[in-house]
């Protein structure tokens, strides 16, 4: 068995690893957010607050859409005033979609027991999320899963959010572990983007699905990456068990 502050395989890893770090929604829990509604949101109070009709797209992710309307009422303005205004609504809205899908969150098959084996196997586990505090604890709580999570940054906390990389770093620091001993695990390119830019090694966990492919293409287009189907094998790679 591999213990924290010991190398995993494969042999692309060589470095001790002492933490993990998970994203939360398509990784540990499934739920029925509706994304598009929320790209839907930012856009029309984009629009709200001065942003030309047009400029912003559905086709874009949320983050692409709240970082280019803040830049672009900075533009208009000169100041943040207005860019901080339209993020404060923007959150708002988005904390209301989230929670009204609370009820639909269910942890993903074998996302409890492997979490489980690592926190008893003295991990130092948190999980990174663009989720608001209200969702993130309380799928994890319905889930039983909250008490092994160390540390959680959402979208609530002060700072940059993810994909920003800065995002994961001041979770490492909270959890007292330089970059190089933590791993994020996650299943998205916002993941993937935002461990290369933070320097921390990776691994995608993508579960069987409808989508699983179209996730894998996706991300392979940034590569490299190490790729997992489950959370079984997840856990094996980490502590070494059958």
């Amino acid at each position: 068995m591999i213990r924290p502050g010991e190398p995993i395989g494969p042999s692309t890893y060589h470095r001790p690893y002492l933490a993990l770090i998970f994203d939360l929604d398509g990784t540990i829990i499934q739920s029925a957010l509706d994304f598009h509604a929320m790209r839907k949101a930012v856009i029309e109070i984009a629009q709200h607050n001065g942003v030309p009709p047009g400029e912003l797209h559905t086709t874009h992710s949320v983050p692409e859409l709240i970082d280019h309307a803040k830049t672009r009422l900075h533009q208009m303005t000169g100041n943040d005033s207005l860019s901080l205004r339209f993020e404060g609504e923007v959150n708002r809205k988005l904390d209301e979609i989230e929670m009204a899908a609370l009820p639909t969150a269910r942890p993903i098959a074998g996302a409890k027991e492997a979490l489980g084996t690592l926190h008893q196997s003295g991990y130092r586990l948190g999980l990174l999320t663009r989720s608001c505090e209200g969702f993130a604890k309380s799928s994890l709580h319905s889930a039983g899963m909250l008490p092994v999570f160390e540390k959680l940054r959402t979208r609530n906390d002060s700072g940059p959010v993810k994909p920003h990389p800065e995002s994961l770093l001041l979770l490492l620091k909270d959890l007292g572990v330089g970059k190089e001993r933590a791993l994020f695990v996650g299943d998205g390119t916002q993941d993937l983007e935002c461990a290369k830019a933070a320097g921390v090694d990776f691994i995608a966990i993508v579960h069987p699905g409808e989508k699983a492919q179209e996730k894998e293409a996706a991300l392979q287009r940034l590569g490299p990456f190490h790729l997992v189907h489950s959370f079984q094998e997840l856990s094996r790679q980490v502590t070494g068990g059958n």
